[in-house]
């Protein structure tokens, strides 16, 4: 039996993947910084290679599925290159190609990961994607295909068991430890692969640092087997000292537990106070090597929180992320965080800020949400759980709603996902004409977030019923 240990529940940790390209060169030997193009065009290359070469080389090919094969794989690549145009509806066709590719008879592991990943019914249980995941796993683990994707396969299976059973102390945990050190020997085999792109071993060690345990010496030990390849590897590029600095602000939290102040035991303060610190000179000496990295300064917001050596410093580090990406949603996100009520702000100060994340031109991309996750924040944590549905009801909180994703589908008409998003938020609010106009763009995959086919068509006629008569 196996259980990670109890969650710490981590306030202001970004851990989200970016999509753009900051960290650039290939090799631990030499500090030379190339071009982010060049950059760009590395990991593309280095792409396509684990996945259509491999494919072709090593994979189950036939030639009745392998263009549509071949063209998903390419698509993919594509998308995890960040090159695919900004029109380019790249997940659509990775979508279609696999499914075609798996209709004509394809056996292919990795084109398999796709289809579970992409073209799987939601209507599924949690444990039939889980056991898909297992099998296609094993599979991964006995191909030829390159360690990163054996990596994803694992990791994605791992996430898969543990969303299907949970962390009881009923759960039979032997596969749960299987997928999960799969992960962790393919991830150091990447590490040790000095032609590995910065950013794909940054993606890869970001994701399985949120995911580990709860607890410190299982933790310390996870991170160290990581951390010791990436900074023999790679320690003249920031991306080893952002990892060390996400990595100790986890175990920070770890050690001081979840409850509030008075419930922080001496030992875990001690342990919270020495891990941020280690997490802030980490982070310092990243930002030493690269000052137009973001994600450090991110990061950094995250370590003021615990830390709290006031907002002046909180805002230095905001404005430091602002100025090299102005569309920095992980930036805003962690700075609404900060000015929660429980930590240095009020509800005031969030709906100041998420108001000024939708007026302020200079910020753009999904910044303008943030307003949106203010009045969330307001409504789940700071309203009684009778009055929540009403909260959003209110007028002055629906304008800020609707204002919040007029302006971020001026930029952005075609995200499927947000247009579902606010379409719930508009039945929550009982504006039944947007309802009517957003309905029809919801599509079937996002019918979930009505409660299923049948929740969502139980919307679609109170919409009806409610509409105006002309």
């Amino acid at each position: 039996m196996f259980n990670w240990g109890m969650k710490a529940n981590l306030p202001g940790i970004t851990l989200l993947v970016m999509a753009s390209v900051f960290l650039a060169g290939c090799g631990a030997s030499s500090s030379k910084k190339i071009s982010p193009e060049a950059a760009q065009t590395n990991r593309l290359d280095w792409n396509m290679k684990t996945l259509v070469t491999a494919y072709q080389n090593t994979g189950n090919t036939d030639s009745k599925w392998d263009e549509p094969a071949t063209r998903a794989l390419t698509e993919f690549a594509r998308s995890r290159a960040r090159v695919s145009d900004l029109d380019e509806p790249w997940a659509e066709i990775i979508t279609t190609n696999v499914a075609a590719a798996v209709d004509a008879g394809c056996d292919d592991p990795m084109v398999r990961y796709l289809y579970i990943k992409n073209c799987m019914s939601q209507t599924n249980s949690p444990k039939a994607f889980s056991d898909a995941f297992n099998e296609v796993e094993k599979k991964m683990q006995q191909s030829q295909y390159p360690p990163i994707r054996k990596f994803y396969a694992a990791l994605r299976a791992f996430q898969q068991f543990t969303y299907t059973y949970g962390y009881g102390s009923n759960v039979d945990y032997t596969v749960g430890y299987q997928l999960f050190n799969d992960a962790m020997s393919d991830l150091v085999t990447v590490i040790n692969d000095k032609t590995t792109p910065p950013e794909e071993i940054y993606e890869a060690a970001t994701e399985i640092i949120a995911q580990f345990p709860g607890n410190v010496a299982k933790f310390q030990g996870y991170y160290d087997q990581i951390g010791q390849p990436l900074f023999a590897n790679w320690s003249d590029q920031a991306m080893p000292w952002i990892l060390k600095g996400q990595a100790y602000v986890l175990l920070a939290w770890i050690y001081r537990g979840n409850g509030y102040a008075d419930t922080i035991t001496t030992d875990g303060q001690k342990g919270f106070e020495a891990n941020l610190a280690v997490a802030d000179k980490a982070l310092n000496r990243a930002w030493e090597l690269d000052p137009k990295d973001a994600r450090i300064a991110v990061q950094m917001i995250g370590v003021e929180l615990g830390q709290g050596q006031g907002r002046d410093r909180m805002e230095l580090w905001f404005n430091r992320a602002m100025k090299d990406d102005p569309n920095d949603y992980d930036a805003c996100s962690a700075k609404l965080n900060y000015i929660l009520p429980k930590w240095y702000g009020s509800i005031d100060d969030m709906l100041a800020f998420g108001r000024e994340c939708v007026t302020n031109t200079a910020w753009g991309g999904s910044v303008p949400l943030v307003l949106v996750d203010a009045h969330y924040d307001i409504a789940s944590e700071y309203t009684n759980i009778t009055d929540q549905m009403n909260y959003y009801r209110q007028p002055e909180v629906w304008s800020d709603i609707s204002s919040a994703y007029e302006q971020y589908f001026q930029s952005n008409p075609d995200n499927d996902g947000y247009i579902a998003y606010y379409a719930r938020y508009a039945y929550y609010a009982k504006q039944w004409k947007k309802l009517d106009e957003l309905l029809p763009k919801v599509k079937p995959e996002y019918y979930y977030l009505f409660g299923g086919t049948d929740g969502f068509a139980q919307v679609v006629e109170l919409t009806k019923k409610n509409m105006p008569q002309n």
